[in-house]
């Protein structure tokens, strides 16, 4: 009886540590959300597979502003305008000629829903902060990546925030990384 119920109370705690993992993933990403967008540096194939890979500042006002500025290109979306900086000159472009889409917030906290198989795997140290790495798997599109796969988040003790985010495609095993920065609020205005 002793050995059944140590045994159901080691289960017990498995599972509460599982959910508390989930729960605290799910917080990190509920907070990019709240708070309105992100800015960070991303790496990898932040546009999509169907174009090359590339890293630099991201800068998103939820749901549809957006700066990006790479060493290939610097682009601003605000709905349905963008511009394009070719030479130190800016010029307003097709909306279609620029490799994103809006964030779609509905799509975005199913995404958060869909968090499972969340772990604690490390502790590490971003330059933000002291961080407890989660690894999980979700679908959809989080805030910052698609999540489609294997997925590692650096989530700052104390302040829950999110600081970095891994995603590995489970299809292409393309893989892109967003280091966040949260020491100012982001802010995208047309040029």
């Amino acid at each position: 009886m002793k050995f059944f119920l140590a045994g159901w109370l080691g289960l017990a705690v498995a599972m509460q540590a599982h959910a508390d993992a989930r729960s605290e993933v799910q917080r990190a990403f509920e907070q990019v959300v709240d708070s309105g967008g992100f800015r960070g540096y991303a790496q990898g194939h932040v546009f999509g597979p169907a174009l090359p890979a590339m890293a630099g500042e991201i800068e998103v006002v939820f749901p549809d502003r957006i700066h990006a500025s790479t060493d290939q290109m610097e682009f601003v979306t605000i709905g349905e305008r963008a511009w394009l900086n070719t030479l130190g000159v800016w010029t307003a472009v097709d909306r279609s000629l620029v490799p994103v889409t809006a964030f779609d917030m509905a799509a975005m906290r199913r995404a958060i829903a869909s968090i499972r198989d969340a772990r604690v795997a490390s502790a590490s140290k971003t330059n933000q902060c002291a961080a407890q790495v989660y690894r999980f798997r979700a679908s959809g599109k989080l805030p910052g990546a698609s999540a489609d796969g294997d997925l590692r988040a650096w989530i700052c003790d104390g302040s829950g925030r999110l600081a970095r985010l891994e995603a590995t495609d489970a299809r292409s095993g393309e893989r892109v990384i967003l280091d966040l920065d949260w020491s100012r609020r982001p802010s995208v205005r047309a040029p």
